[in-house]
């Protein structure tokens, strides 16, 4: 028994030194501890061992996908769902059943608009993909010189462009914006910088201009009259669409990133216990009781909606004080839009 177990810790012991000296595979992306700004990662690895079978893929614990390894095909690439925040990816290399290398890294998804996942820890870093040097190792398999229309006229066949191979899980969502259910990819991926994002000029060639609102603006015309109103909401203010607006899409309606609710009481928690306005409003006279319903109920003003925040502000800007779907600063004149006794 002894003896068995010397060999097996001496095998583990060659195996470790292996896997330091020579690896089985290189990871060429994501590096560790990279930062993404969405929940969708592209995983590119180059097999260095022709003994290599599988490499099986493990996100967060979870086995996830498993790659079979031919000995015709050097690298490979797989897209991935990561959550908010911290995520752990492994990938264990085999060869039949013998476990040639075990390597590990971590992706951060970051959102300001969720708790643990609003801040940009300083042990990770934003790293991009679409340069010369990474763009280079996948011109074997892929065409990597953008074949998406500029003319704002969409193939037939999305399929075509050279985009969908790698982002096509992008989509998985019910509601999907034009330009990118179009697959017009270059229309916001201009490689532009701006104001807020001047110093990632030049580091990957599909930049898109921070603030957007000048983007956004050349489809949504009506942007402009926002700041032109005399209240304005701080995101539109500074022309952060896509803080509240995923500009490829979601499961919520206009490409919100949360619910309407849970988007505007991300910020405004105060608002969070679902009453608003004075007591002596619709549920009663007893100071007790909470002011107005902001949710779970029906909206009187728009047939068939849900009631929430923006029944009865507009979120980009308004003539009426806090924001309110009227005129001047009588703050019952929104009242009336459902109240009309």
């Amino acid at each position: 028994m002894k003896i068995s177990y010397i060999i097996l810790l001496l095998l583990v012991a060659i195996c470790a030194k292996a896997d330091e000296g020579n690896p089985a595979i290189k990871i060429i992306q994501p590096l560790d501890r990279s930062i993404y700004v969405s929940s969708h990662a592209n995983l590119v690895i180059d097999t260095l061992d022709t003994n290599i079978t599988k490499i099986v893929l493990y996100v967060n614990d979870k086995h996830t996908e498993e790659l079979n390894i031919t000995s015709e095909k050097r690298t490979y690439c797989k897209a991935i769902i990561i959550k908010l925040g911290e995520n752990n990816i492994k990938l264990n290399t085999y060869a039949g059943d013998m476990l040639l290398q075990s390597s590990k890294l971590q992706l951060y998804y970051y959102s300001e608009l969720y708790e643990n996942a609003e801040e940009e820890s300083e042990e990770y870093e934003k790293r991009y993909f679409h340069t010369g040097v990474k763009e280079d190792k996948c011109k074997a398999c892929h065409d990597m010189s953008s074949n998406v229309p500029t003319d704002g006229e969409a193939f037939e066949d999305v399929t075509r462009t050279t985009c969908y191979g790698c982002h096509e899980k992008m989509m998985d969502t019910r509601n999907s914006h034009a330009p990118a259910a179009n697959w017009l990819c270059l229309d916001c991926h201009n490689g532009k910088a701006g104001e807020y994002n001047m110093d990632q000029q030049g580091l990957v060639k599909y930049l898109v201009r921070d603030p957007v609102a000048r983007t956004c603006g050349t489809c949504h015309e009506d942007i402009e009259g926002w700041f032109m109103k005399e209240y304005t909401h701080g995101p539109t203010n500074d022309g952060r669409c896509i803080r509240c607006h995923n500009p490829h899409g979601s499961d919520n309606e206009f490409f919100l990133r949360k619910p309407v609710w849970d988007l505007c009481t991300t910020c405004h928690a105060e608002k969070a216990n679902g009453k608003h306005v004075i007591p002596a409003i619709g549920f009663g006279r007893n100071p007790t009781a909470g002011g107005h319903p902001t949710k779970d109920r029906k909206d009187p003003a728009r047939k068939g909606r849900d009631f929430y925040c923006s029944s009865c502000h507009n979120p980009h800007g308004s003539e009426g004080i806090f924001l309110l779907r009227m005129k001047g600063s009588f703050t019952y004149g929104v009242c009336q839009r459902c109240h009309q006794k």
